[in-house]
């Protein structure tokens, strides 16, 4: 599979997760505000940053693939 189409599912499946206020209790789901993805030779990883609506507060998710498990 390419770097690009890799790239694009990883967006999609992190776009696609429940991500709650980790400060508030605003009850619904926050939207990813920016998500970057980075490939490199010993595994990729992608941030997300978000920002929430009810109290301002910013903070990011990584996540970061090491590869499988043998």
């Amino acid at each position: 599979m390419s770097e690009t189409r890799d790239s694009e599912k990883i967006i999609n499946r992190i776009n696609s997760m429940t991500i709650l206020c980790m400060y508030c209790d605003y009850p619904n789901p926050i939207s990813l505000s920016a998500i970057e993805y980075e490939a490199k030779i010993g595994g990729s990883h992608a941030s997300a940053f978000l920002i929430c609506p009810e109290c301002r507060n910013k903070f990011m998710i990584k996540i970061q693939d090491l590869g499988r498990v043998s």
